[in-house]
């Protein structure tokens, strides 16, 4: 007897599972859209990082509602299966933590928690818009392919930049700090973001059997080598350390030892082309976490004041002062240590949060290969703030979602 076993989907770890049956090809029409609009709003976010009023923050939360509207209509109009899982759950609470404290008066600057709360649900809505739009495995992979593309060409584009027009946000805007690579005003910021783009490229390069397609979006093994070195010229101690253990990790997962041998040869000579140098001489520097220890200090004696409920997200420049052990001379508007800065904002259960998230993305981003970048920036939090700006966070989470459908793959028609 013959039994032909239709395709279903097939799930393995999820954010939420979207599996669309008979309307595949309008599916694919609006998960393109979708697609699109996505990379769209976190490419500009991106661009215009540097940008330290709320408009361009308002502009990206706004445009991902819209896309998160348009993709919850188009899953209720269609019949779906749905998978909540915890890492899922956990980015639920995140996005609703600080509206709870709004309700609960657990904030001691109403504004500024507002702004916050409407930041880390447009954070979720990007998890969700990407969720929807990239369940396809080819359209995943033109997304990917794109993210890599522009963070080569962002990469190449901020290390000119650098070294052609010192205070400059790319060659126009006037910046107040004299260490900016293209848009991104901090080192750190640019580190940050070679972590999220190279694993992408550097999986890319080196071909990705784990999603059993063909490899129709081919990037040079030179692409992935030059954004590593990047990220070492940029000079950021943290990112540096990160992009070297990322590039190990790659390679002994998908990668022969004499290929890995070819391309860090490759990227140590384009990064000495690059700049290198500056790296070296931050290492040699006798205190690496000068200032940082007295924040750290002065933020976890804010948290020992407000353990349960912290302060209201979004309020930590304006409460710090209080706590501060010595003067800059400047405003301090983050901890240097995100992971403390969020147990003093929403108090040691959001951080907790946050850990479950960090952990519960740690294994399909491992097994994604090109989701490493994520679990990356969650370590780099523990001595900068990575997790502050849109530029950054919108790639962040919109791997997060497109990770939390690569995972669920289509079993082919069998013949028993």
């Amino acid at each position: 007897m013959r039994v032909i076993l239709p395709g279903k989907p097939f799930h393995r770890i999820g954010l939420s599972t979207l599996w669309i049956g008979s309307t595949q090809a309008d599916a694919g029409r609006s998960s393109s859209v979708s697609a699109i609009g996505l990379f769209v709003l976190a490419a500009a976010a991106t661009l215009t990082i540097f940008l330290r009023g709320p408009l361009a923050g308002w502009g990206y939360a706004l445009g991902i509602f819209l896309f998160g509207g348009y993709c919850s209509v188009r899953q209720i109009l269609v019949p779906n299966a749905f998978r909540v899982t915890v890492p899922g759950a956990a980015i639920a609470v995140i996005s609703l933590w600080g509206f709870a404290q709004l309700v609960t008066g657990a904030t001691v600057y109403r504004y500024a928690t507002w702004d916050a709360s409407l930041r880390t649900m447009a954070l979720g809505a990007t998890v969700w818009v990407a969720a929807c739009a990239l369940g396809e495995a080819s359209l995943r992979l033109r997304f990917l392919a794109a993210f890599a593309w522009f963070g080569f060409a962002l990469s190449l584009v901020s290390v000119v930049a650098y070294f052609t027009s010192p205070g400059r946000v790319l060659w126009v805007f006037a910046s107040p700090y004299p260490d900016v690579w293209g848009p991104f005003l901090s080192r750190n910021d640019f580190a940050g973001f070679m972590e999220l783009s190279f694993p992408v490229a550097l999986w890319l390069s080196l071909g990705h059997a784990f999603e059993r397609q063909p490899l129709r979006f081919g990037v040079p093994i030179g692409v992935p080598a030059w954004m590593l070195a990047a990220g070492l010229a940029s000079g950021s101690r943290a990112g540096a350390i990160l992009l070297v253990a990322e590039a190990a990790l790659i390679l002994s997962l998908i990668s022969g030892r004499r290929a890995a041998m070819k391309f860090f040869l490759l990227a140590g000579v384009l990064a000495a082309m690059a700049g290198a140098g500056t790296l070296a001489g931050r290492f040699a520097e006798k205190d690496p976490l000068r200032y940082r220890r007295e924040m750290a200090a002065s933020t976890a004696n804010m948290i020992r004041d407000h353990p349960w409920r912290g302060y209201g997200l979004g309020t930590y420049a304006y409460v710090y002062p209080a706590y501060s052990r010595f003067d800059l001379g400047g405003v301090v508007e983050h901890a240097h240590n995100y992971w403390l800065e969020w147990g003093a904002e929403g108090g040691i259960p959001l951080a907790l949060v946050w850990l479950v998230l960090a952990l519960g993305t740690s294994v399909p981003a491992v097994r994604s290969v090109w989701g490493i970048g994520i679990l990356a920036v969650f370590v780099h939090a523990l001595m900068d703030y990575p997790f502050a700006r849109f530029g950054l966070t919108a790639w962040n989470f919109a791997l997060m979602g497109a990770l939390s459908v690569a995972s669920v793959r289509k079993v082919s028609p069998a013949v028993h």
